[in-house]
């Protein structure tokens, strides 16, 4: 059964309702994850965008579109409304507030990007050069290979020896490394 006579069944039949599911339901889900960022919120998407296009089968007019097409903009429209409604939604107390750090956050991230900046400076020059292109400035490896006049595999060994011997410099300071 082609798609068009599969809509048309799925109007009167749950049966056809459920093959139009099956065909079209990898599709949605990818794209609902693509826009909510995890599984939960893409389930929750997916689902309510069968739910509203169950109830309202009777109004989808064909269009040479595929039905999973319809179906993606049911989605679209739904993330976009949800993240309207979580920007207008205001915590009635603070306890609703979520409390991701405690006080003294900041001052250990302050502590260990100091750290950082020392043992930084104690590399050698060209090893030095490479972390502040490659990790400071964000360049990619291209970049840093051009302006440092290297190969791109020169520039990864010398990435990989800084970034060891950083861990050894913070190491030697008393910070672990987390695995």
């Amino acid at each position: 059964m082609n798609e068009t006579e599969l809509i048309a069944a799925a109007r009167t039949s749950p049966d056809a309702f459920a093959s139009l599911y099956d065909r079209t339901q990898p599709g949605v889900y990818r794209y609902a994850y693509s826009l909510a960022g995890n599984h939960t919120g893409a389930e929750d998407l997916t689902a309510e965008a069968y739910r509203r296009a169950l109830v309202n089968l009777h109004r989808y007019e064909d269009r040479g579109r595929p039905f999973e097409a319809w179906l993606c903009t049911i989605v679209r429209n739904l993330a976009r409304d949800g993240g309207r409604k979580r920007g207008r939604e205001i915590p009635l107390m603070d306890h609703d507030q979520p409390q991701d750090h405690w006080p003294g956050f900041e001052l250990v991230r302050h502590e260990q990007r100091s750290a950082v900046q020392v043992a930084v400076g104690r590399l050698p020059e060209v090893q030095r050069r490479v972390v502040v292109l490659r990790f400071g400035r964000e360049w990619s490896v291209r970049q840093v290979a051009d302006e440092l006049a290297k190969s791109e595999a020169a520039v990864k060994q010398l990435t990989y020896r800084a970034v060891n011997r950083l861990r050894e410099l913070l190491q030697e300071a008393g910070y672990e490394h987390d695995a």
